[in-house]
């Protein structure tokens, strides 16, 4: 007989971090930047990278990965 339980233990999870960056801009009046954009702004981002338990990778749900980046959003805000 085969059974499951769940148990709780600590995952580590690896986020990468990419801070938000102004897209470049034309020039306005000699003033480089100041013109209107040539490239969109990039919003910053935070993207899971890989779930480790006791050293081995695991794959996470994509319900965990969401709340692992979420939770690396309220951390960073601190």
């Amino acid at each position: 007989m085969t059974v499951t339980i769940t148990v709780e233990r600590e995952v580590e999870v690896e986020i990468e971090y990419t801070p938000a960056c102004r897209g470049a801009r034309d020039s306005c009046g000699g003033v480089r930047g100041a013109g209107p954009p040539l490239e969109p702004d990039t919003p910053e981002s935070w993207e899971f990278v890989k779930a480790t338990l006791d050293g081995k990778e695991i794959e996470l749900t994509r319900s965990e990965i969401k709340e692992a980046e979420q939770q690396a959003r309220e951390e960073g805000e601190e």
